[in-house]
């Protein structure tokens, strides 16, 4: 690995940083592999724990001031949910019309539906419920309990890390507030697979009736620095950009931190919507249950075994309908666990990979983790294919595990220098609709999850012109120093003496050599916060995993009610989308 001799710990620091370096610009994948590994735990473990000595260095708070405030009021408080105990499940004369397993975008509106059409329902949840003065912004601390396998991991192969919610309420308690419907081409191509309903005016009606319930609208928006960065230097270029509704019933909220659960309570995730209506109506909660099985009798769904709380006590409660809102990454589990044997159960995985672009400004305190997260989007790139597969950008959160993940470790004084600029950066993230990529997801013997991901041309494409659009973007908003993430890519630096100029030969140079570089293996860090399609809803089940109403083509009265039954990659945040997809399942078991 070294070409030399001399045992690695035993070279002074100046030649270990010159191999590390080495490996980090090869040709070789594995050797770039071996770099990603070593200073992605290296500097991880220093920056993402909590009360870090560095992250105090570098000016990031590591929590919210404003709300972590032992006398801070949030703007509204609810009343705890009533969560059902061990004792009260062993009722042997418990039964349900309907068990939902799973609280967040589909199993939240599911449960609304049904129990405000008079079926019993209860809602199993995987993760654990939190009031929201239980909330920690504490970001380690958050990622431990309100994410799926205790925060970001990596793919099978490490070449993508993935982030999901597991909490109650799922990723809508966590996700950062952006309300974007499914664009008409994303209708019209699931509509030619045979689903007609998303081209029907009941979508489009189910679609209004989510944006009415969780307050989606434009209104209350007030930019933070980056996401106003954004806006300017497309406004500048003269591409597309506009605001991202936000489901807060318009009022502001000027939080970067809800990716740790909104303490204010402004957030209308469907702990603070459909789950309130369904608790209004009846329905029943259980939180931290692990599901071990649908129950299946002479091929019709018949209830559910779980357990709670770690329990060796196995719980099973009857049911006429069971409804699986588990996500993409877990609703396959159920599935396999309760015998079903579809080939497509597990596959057709789309991720929505992410990259991210930093640049830093002059003489300009950005304070990134301040404001609202993303309000605004650019689509100038969502057509790049010519059927509409591409990327579009955005502004991610801006914590130190993100800014390590989007400014690669470039030697010891050059990365100390980096971090300090930390409060003078700003970040767009390139967000890909996954076209033609290889994705499944699986499970080990202990029943983690294992995914298998290999990007597309097109999406690798799509990457490399979005980081090449966003430095053009940053740059046009007066970045003097970009970086793109790339591991073979030097960050560009204006020289004091130059103007700071998209047309700069030095620049455009740059630019194509980001283009040239492309996308090797395990040449950048990109990750996805966006799980879709792995029990696709299709006409057949040679090509789907359910029926266009969502129940399985295996078992009769059991349905899937999540972002796993998209078809296709929807290209912008899945929970509008999977919010009225779950509509219309809910209509589709009433019925």
């Amino acid at each position: 690995l070294t070409k030399i001799s001399t045992p690695f710990e035993d070279l002074c620091k100046e030649k270990q940083t010159e191999i590390f370096l080495s490996w980090k610009f090869s040709n070789d994948p594995q050797l770039v592999a071996i770099y990603k590994t070593f200073s992605t735990a290296i500097l991880s473990a220093a920056y993402n724990m909590s009360n870090s000595p560095h992250q105090a260095a570098i000016g990031y708070p590591g929590t919210d001031p404003v709300r972590s405030a032992p006398d801070y009021i949030p703007c509204i408080v609810r009343e705890r949910y009533s969560i059902m105990n061990e004792k009260e499940l062993l009722d042997p004369t418990l039964k349900f019309d309907v068990i939902i397993v799973g609280s967040g975008a589909g199993g939240g509106v599911c449960a609304a539906e049904l129990s405000q059409a008079g079926l019993s329902v209860l809602v199993i949840e995987k993760g654990k419920y939190y009031h929201e003065s239980e909330f920690t912004s504490d970001v380690p601390v958050a990622y431990k309990n309100m994410y799926l396998q205790g925060g970001s991991f990596a793919a099978r192969k490490g070449e993508i890390s993935v982030l999901a919610g597991s909490t109650f309420g799922g990723a809508t308690t966590v996700n950062f507030l952006a309300s974007l419907k499914p664009q008409h081409f994303v209708r019209e191509e699931w509509a030619k697979m045979g689903l007609t309903h998303f081209t029907s005016s009941k979508f489009s009606d189910d679609l209004d009736k989510v944006y009415k319930r969780i307050g989606a609208t434009t209104e209350g928006i007030k930019h933070s620095i980056p996401n106003q960065i954004l806006i300017d230097g497309c406004k500048k270029l003269g591409c597309h950009i506009e605001n991202i509704p936000q489901n807060t019933s318009g009022k502001s909220h000027e939080c970067g931190w809800c990716l740790t659960g909104c303490k204010d309570g402004i957030k209308n995730g469907t702990s603070n919507s459909w789950l309130r209506t369904a608790a209004q109506h009846g329905a029943r909660f259980v939180d931290q249950a692990k599901v071990n099985r649908v129950i299946i009798v002479d091929g019709k769904a018949t209830g559910v075994e779980f357990q709670i709380n770690n329990s060796d006590q196995t719980i099973r409660l009857n049911s006429s309908r069971v409804v699986i809102s588990a996500g993409s990454l877990s609703t396959p589990g159920v599935l396999f666990k309760s015998g079903l044997k579809n080939k497509n159960i597990g596959q057709n995985l789309r991720l929505h990979p992410v990259t991210v672009v930093y640049g830093f400004f002059d003489n300009r305190q950005t304070d990134p983790f301040e404001g609202s997260i993303m309000t605004s989007i650019s689509s100038s790139l969502e057509n790049l294919d010519g059927e509409y597969y591409g990327s579009k950008l955005v502004v991610p959160h801006h914590t130190t595990d993100m800014f390590i993940f989007g400014v690669p470790w470039q030697g010891k004084k050059e990365h100390k220098e980096a971090m300090l600029k930390f409060r003078q950066s700003s970040s767009v993230a390139v967000l890909v609709r996954d076209k033609d990529s290889k994705g499944s997801v699986g499970y080990t013997k202990d029943d983690k999850i294992s995914i298998t991901y290999e990007i597309s041309k097109i999406g690798k494409m799509s990457i490399v012109k979005g980081n090449i659009r966003a430095a053009m973007i940053l740059c046009a908003a007066g970045a003097r120093e970009i970086h793109t993430g790339s591991f073979g890519m030097k960050p560009f630096v204006f020289s004091p003496d130059e103007s700071i100029e998209v047309n700069n030969p030095r620049f455009v140079k740059w630019l194509d050599e980001i283009e040239k570089y492309g996308m090797p293996v395990n040449g950048m860090n990109y990750f996805s916060a966006h799980q879709l399609g792995s029990c696709r809803m299709g006409v057949s089940p040679d090509t789907s995993a359910t029926k266009p109403t969502g129940e399985t083509w295996e078992t009769r009265n059991l349905y899937v009610c999540d972002a796993s039954l998209f078809p296709t990659a929807s290209g912008v945040n899945p929970m509008v989308t999977t919010e009225a997809i779950a509509l219309h399942v809910a209509d589709s078991i009433i019925k």
